[in-house]
């Protein structure tokens, strides 16, 4: 009796560790293709950190406008910047400036409104339609 139950803890200990084996094999698979796609994602994030950016700063011609259509507010004139605002259709801004940036016009805008929050940003100019004659 006492051998029989030598042989089942035996046979349980080797079916675990089988277990536990293939267990660790799936988990260095998952690392590796996590170390490979983490790999590709550095080497693009390189690349975009590498490209040249032309900024040419340009007063703009009125300080008043509307939103064209819905559109984010972005924390710089880069199209893959951070979001800091969603705007509405018709939304009265303030232009602050404008820059061309890689042969793209931006305006920098406020909203005018009380809250001080996330109420300045950058907008392309497709975005926008600026009042005549506001220049004050």
């Amino acid at each position: 009796m006492l051998c029989f139950l030598f042989l089942i803890i035996i046979i349980a200990a080797v079916c675990i560790s089988y277990y536990f084996t293939n267990k660790m094999a799936a988990q260095r698979k998952q690392i590796l293709l996590l170390k490979y796609q983490n790999n590709g994602l550095k080497e693009n994030s390189k690349a975009e950190r590498d490209k040249k950016i032309s900024v040419e700063y340009i007063l703009p011609a009125n300080t008043k406008g509307f939103i064209k259509k819905r559109c984010e507010l972005l924390i710089c004139p880069i199209d893959n910047s951070a979001v800091l605002n969603s705007l509405q259709e018709d939304t009265l801004v303030k232009v602050e400036d404008s820059a061309n940036v890689n042969n793209q016009l931006w305006y920098e805008i406020s909203l005018i409104t009380e809250e001080r929050i996330n109420s300045k940003g950058w907008v392309k100019e497709d975005f926008m339609i600026l009042e005549q004659n506001s220049n004050e």
